[in-house]
């Protein structure tokens, strides 16, 4: 029988439709009941995972201590539920959720129901095996496709593509992601944002995307195109927040993705370095700053930086004055357009401006000038010096 025949035998016999969890609360199965309205249940399936108060009430009753069933009042208006623990050799691993609608009582507990989680723990036992058997080739693969010589990246592209970890596509692209360097966040939060962003990145959910923690850094190879806003969106949450992601350039064929997990670390670099980016951030739109991030910036100090930007930048009123010079450089020298992107009226701005010639000792009207300007500036911004 298969597991979603299990499911819905299961369910049949509870006369409610149900939700089957493992152990991390990922949804693994769900009956199908044609007239059944529990919302926060159908919230649950398209989000493949319980809700966090869900969980919350399931350690709370120690439902994975527990014997049978456990009844779990309802939370915030929704319906008091019935979660059993799944055990497969004694060791659970997962749960099975149901609702039970107010003014009726739990249905008993009988030997089928038993029975059925008893069959239902081997397929999760099975299940949890080759998950476990999956993320161990993975990283192995990875670990030679992304480090390896060009004989072991060719021969680890290979045993992707034809064992089924990797989707076949035209190009493949890097992600790098990694605890913010003044953050702090578990293996088990690096490992779950993993999986959660190996399921949900690529633009077409039927391209199968792969990824492992290798050193403290999750790396995923994903097949043709990302879709950066769901990254972002997944980095939003308050469990992810202290992470980066990197996104490098598309390549191929797969054993050259090499060279995009290197761009994707440099833009992960980028998101760290400057908040401004955001979370994320991407090879193809970080511009000078490809070049500017693979310079050694923890090294740098402000004597490294062209006098003019020293002089500046050491000014009572530097921080301001050098702002106002980046965004005058930034919009082409246009007075009337760095006004606007200030707020500022113009005789304001040229006032800033002519502190920032006195000052520095520079003529703005040499386009060398501004040109060290401008890049000086931006180095000072990535190596943290102003």
């Amino acid at each position: 029988m298969t597991l979603e025949a299990q499911v819905q035998a299961y369910a049949d016999r509870l006369g409610r439709p149900i939700v089957v969890f493992d152990t991390e609360f990922a949804v693994i199965a769900f009956s199908v009941h044609d007239g059944d309205v529990d919302h926060a249940r159908l919230a649950i399936i398209l989000a493949h995972r319980g809700s966090s108060r869900a969980r919350e009430s399931i350690k709370e009753f120690r439902v994975g201590q527990a014997d049978g069933p456990v009844q779990i009042p309802a939370i915030e208006g929704g319906q008091t539920r019935l979660v059993a623990p799944i055990r497969h050799d004694g060791h659970l691993v997962g749960y099975v959720s149901s609702t039970i609608p107010e003014g009726h009582e739990p249905a008993a507990d009988d030997e089928v129901l038993r029975t059925g989680r008893e069959q239902l723990g081997v397929v999760l036992a099975a299940m949890a095996l080759g998950n476990r058997q999956d993320e161990d080739r993975a990283l192995r693969l990875l670990s030679a496709l992304f480090g390896g010589g060009a004989e072991q990246r060719a021969r680890a592209a290979d045993e992707l593509l034809t064992s089924g970890l990797l989707s076949p596509a035209p190009h493949y692209t890097a992600i790098s992601l990694a605890v913010a360097p003044d953050a702090t966040a578990s293996a088990a939060t690096l490992r779950l944002l993993l999986d959660r962003a190996v399921a949900s990145i690529p633009v077409f959910p039927t391209l199968k995307a792969v990824g492992a923690v290798i050193d403290g850094e999750a790396v995923i190879a994903v097949p043709y195109e990302i879709d950066a806003d769901r990254l972002t969106a997944l980095l939003e949450q308050p469990a992810f927040s202290a992470l980066r992601a990197g996104i490098g350039g598309a390549h191929t064929p797969l054993a050259s993705s090499t060279r995009s997990l290197r761009e994707a670390r440099i833009a992960q670099r980028a998101a760290i370095v400057d908040p401004e980016r955001g979370s994320v951030a991407h090879w193809a739109e970080l511009g000078l700053d490809r070049l500017l991030l693979q310079l050694p910036l923890a090294e740098l100090a402000l004597t490294d930086l062209p006098g003019a930007v020293q002089r500046l930048l050491d000014a009572q009123s530097g921080p301001d004055l050098a702002h106002t010079l980046e965004a005058y450089l930034d919009c082409g020298c246009d007075a009337q357009r760095t006004a606007q992107e200030l707020h500022v009226h113009r005789s304001t701005l040229y006032y800033r401006l002519d502190r920032i010639r006195a000052i520095a000792d520079v003529d703005l009207a040499d386009g060398g000038v501004r040109r060290e300007l401008h890049t000086a500036l931006r180095v000072a911004t990535l190596a943290g010096l102003r």
